[in-house]
């Protein structure tokens, strides 16, 4: 935003605050659709991922590798700044709450983040009808709420139901899977950065 120096925080620095570990934080190239890629450090690729569970900040259903997904998608901002949606946002996609002169702590964007993923975590409870969910699906749908939101997740424009919403209530988890590769168009144009994410979404919902 015009007259406020930008300053951005270490996503990883914030998984280690969350989920009280020590991660790996090395340089983070920027990539070129814009993705920071954040290899932590805490989970070897081919072990199980596992919900992170109680924090300081809050209970996670989510896995290290789902925090590690949106953390990468999202970046981090101590700093308000307008998001491509035209919205006032901080930390790590956070909109709720944000003062348009004021920065904000480590702390305040790891709270602001197990809050917002908590609400995409209840979105996608409350979508499901029973928890035969894996732990891949659970990342990766909650990964795909906190992008697009509860509202749109659910609903097309017209009020219809959007296809990967009617799986998800039908218990037909990887027919939904497959869904999340058409959600990578913003304002009618493919976006790279889309394309990606949808990408590490789909890999982690058919993982296991």
């Amino acid at each position: 935003m015009a007259g406020i120096k930008k300053v951005v925080c270490s996503v990883g620095a914030i998984i280690g605050l969350i989920a009280g570990s020590v991660v790996y934080d090395p340089p983070k190239p920027v990539d070129e659709v814009g993705f920071i890629e954040i290899p932590i450090g805490v989970i070897a690729p081919e072990q199980v991922p596992i919900a992170v569970g109680v924090t300081q900040f809050g209970e996670l259903s989510v896995s290290l590798r789902a925090l590690e997904l949106i953390g990468n998608a999202e970046a981090c901002r101590l700093t308000p700044y307008k998001c491509p949606a035209g919205l006032i946002t901080n930390g790590i996609g956070n909109t709720h709450g944000v003062d348009e002169l004021k920065p904000v702590t480590l702390e305040q964007v790891a709270a602001d983040w197990v809050r917002n993923i908590q609400a995409a975590e209840k979105c996608l409870t409350a979508s499901a009808p029973d928890a035969s969910m894996t732990q891949g699906q659970t990342d990766a749908f909650t990964s795909f709420i906190f992008n697009t939101g509860c509202t749109r997740f659910r609903h097309n424009a017209d009020g219809s139901e959007t296809r990967i919403f009617k799986h998800v209530r039908q218990g037909n988890y990887k027919n939904a899977c497959n869904e999340l590769r058409f959600w990578v168009y913003g304002a009618g144009k493919k976006l790279p950065g889309l394309v990606k994410r949808r990408q590490k979404e789909m890999e982690l919902c058919f993982a296991n």
